[in-house]
């Protein structure tokens, strides 16, 4: 009966938390129907940098609720950020203000998360701890750094604190739908 449980490939891993990624980038993008916050981009990527952290999200989700260690994070990891390269070289105007700078800021693409999976790495412990205001900070951080280089304010928290409570709160559920996909 081992021919029934087909196991998803590391491919099927990426492509959906690609997908999942991408779900959520829609969502949440400022003008999207769910959008929760008012994102306020500074950076020319900065659209290409929300994204990066729109996968660093699933990354983390997929990574932290893996307990029996069925997915790579290195494949996962490098699997998104082609992704990322991909996208930025396809859809320059969907990501930066200025298309020509698009492949200068897409090899920026493993700085960024790299940066954030770092940010991100703080979260599961906090999460475990039920310290739910800090996560919510950490989460807004991170975003912010989307948007500016400056120090994230505390007007700042209070705009992105809604969006950071919805992803937080969606974390389970898009580790959920990445392992649903997979398994297709």
């Amino acid at each position: 009966m081992s021919w029934f449980s087909r196991k998803p490939t590391q491919e099927k891993y990426i492509q959906a938390a690609v997908t999942v990624a991408s779900n959520l980038y829609l969502q949440t993008i400022s003008g999207a129907q769910e959008a929760s916050a008012p994102l306020q981009f500074g950076f020319p990527d900065s659209r290409y940098r929300y994204m990066i952290f729109c996968l660093s999200a699933v990354v983390t989700s997929a990574l932290a609720y893996d307990e029996k260690k069925k997915i790579q994070p290195e494949t996962l990891i490098n699997g998104c950020l082609q992704f990322a390269n991909w996208t930025a070289a396809q859809n320059p105007h969907e990501y930066f203000d200025d298309p020509a700078t698009s492949p200068n800021s897409a090899d920026h693409a493993s700085l960024y998360l790299k940066e954030f999976l770092k940010q991100w790495s703080l979260w599961p412990a906090l999460e475990n701890e039920g310290r739910n205001m800090e996560t919510i900070d950490l989460i807004s951080s991170i975003i912010h750094t989307t948007e500016s280089s400056e120090p994230i304010s505390q007007s700042d928290e209070k705009r992105l604190g809604p969006l950071a409570l919805n992803i937080d709160c969606r974390l389970p559920t898009m580790r959920s739908a990445l392992i649903e996909l997979a398994n297709r």
